[in-house]
């Protein structure tokens, strides 16, 4: 399975073709640059701003890069057993911690008693 950079990577330039084919039968049609309302201007740029999006992405920088992981499978499991692993411990390490409390509370109990 590929990460999910991967498959938005892929979605961006799908995106983009298609926005160029667009304004691609759009000019053979007939219609101009410039002309209003501006569209083949718009499907311009929204072809361009997906294929750096995509480009970006691809190079794991760019605003997209923070959202979608570049992980493979193996390494996002082996980071998630990490995470769990150390979630374990702190559990422990609190739960050890009020223990402690509770034993110190009930000797000052005893002592004022």
């Amino acid at each position: 399975m590929h990460p999910p950079s991967v498959a938005v990577e892929r979605l961006l330039y799908g995106t983009g073709v298609g926005l160029f084919l667009g304004m691609g039968f759009a000019l053979q049609s007939g219609r101009t640059l410039g002309a209003n309302p501006p569209l083949l201007e718009v499907f311009l740029g929204a072809g361009a701003l997906c294929f750096v999006l995509g480009w970006t992405l691809s190079n794991g920088v760019g605003p997209l890069a923070r959202w979608f992981s570049h992980e493979s499978e193996e390494v996002m499991a082996q980071r998630v057993r990490s995470e769990i692993e150390e979630v374990h411990r702190s559990e422990d390490v609190t739960s050890k911690w009020a223990e402690l409390e509770a034993k110190v509370l009930t000797q000052d109990l005893g002592e004022e008693a």
